[in-house]
Parts: C-alpha cells; structure tokens; sequence
C-alpha cells in the first residue's frame, strides 16, 4: 500500500513512497497540509480555514483563496484523493490513510515513556525517550510564519524541552 511521509519538524519534508515530492513548495500549501494532518481527527469547516489562513481579507476573497489553494494541494499531493475527504463545507485528512507522521511518532513514543515510567520500567522509559527526542528535527514548521502554527510550535517545543528533562533524570539515574 502507497504511504505519504511527513515530516513536519524541522524542515518540510514530504515522501510518497519513498520519494520526495517536491511540487509542495509553498509556505502555505505546507501550512494547509499540515494543519490538516495535525487536526485529523475533525472535518475543518471551510469559513474556519478561510478566516484562519486570511484573516484579513473580505470572507468572499478568504474562501476564494481556499478554493485555488484546496485545488493545488489536491493536483501536487500524490493520491489526494486517498488522503484528502473535500465537500462543499468542510475538509479532512481522511481516517485509515496510509501515512506517517514525525509528530505522531513522538507523540507515540512519548506516551510509550510515560507507560514504562508508571510501570517503574526506567530502561524502557529512556529507550522511548530517546526515540522521541530523535523525531524532533527542530521547530513544528520553521520556515513557516503563518499565525496558527505559532502556538503549536511552541507547544511541541515545551514538550520536547520536557521530554529532554526526563531523559536527563533517566541517565542521571
């Protein structure tokens, strides 16, 4: 089964199978994706996406915008159909697409950490640590400035300061 890679620490990086996909180049067809990957569990209203990406603009222009951005996205996504789930009102990163993501793996690992820790697993807790803190390639989008992503970056960026915390107490130990 095809699988899209993302990276979204760091530097943008997007692979389908195994290659890079290249025609992702925008700042904001990045920001898009991303925040769509990073808010899959929940369509995203159209008009919420418009005002978020163009606050400034006049709602008609805002949605406009959307729509040749969604058109972009959906011809240099490889497959988008098979991760994309577009209708008149909303839109979604599509449940069961093959996909992986930097961000949920550290998330995964994290929480892997935090099981092995209340089992007093103190070998299996640095292990997942250590694997957690070798996703996090740098800041969530660091190339991008678009307003959404600042609170998320910062966000990710405590997480992983915390997760460094503990990883410390682990070898300290």
């Amino acid at each position: 089964m095809p699988t899209l890679q993302l990276q979204l620490f760091g530097d943008f990086r997007l692979a389908y199978n195994d290659d890079l996909v290249t025609a992702v180049n925008q700042a904001r067809l990045q920001s898009l994706l991303a925040y769509l990957v990073l808010h899959r569990d929940a369509p995203q209203a159209r008009q919420r996406l418009a005002f978020l990406f163009w606050p400034d603009s006049s709602e008609a222009q805002a949605r406009a915008n959307l729509r040749q951005l969604l058109y972009r996205l959906q011809r240099v996504l490889p497959a988008a159909d098979h991760f994309l789930q577009l209708d008149a009102k909303t839109v979604q990163w599509r449940s069961g697409a093959a996909f992986t993501l930097d961000v949920a793996e550290f998330q995964r690992y994290l929480v892997h950490a935090e099981e092995a820790t209340r089992k007093a697993d103190a070998t299996t807790a640095r292990t997942a640590l250590q694997a957690a803190v070798a996703y996090y390639q740098g800041d969530l989008l660091a190339g991008c400035c678009d307003e959404w992503v600042l609170f998320e970056r910062e966000r990710w960026r405590e997480t992983f300061l915390k997760a460094l915390e503990r990883l410390v107490l682990l070898a300290e130990a």
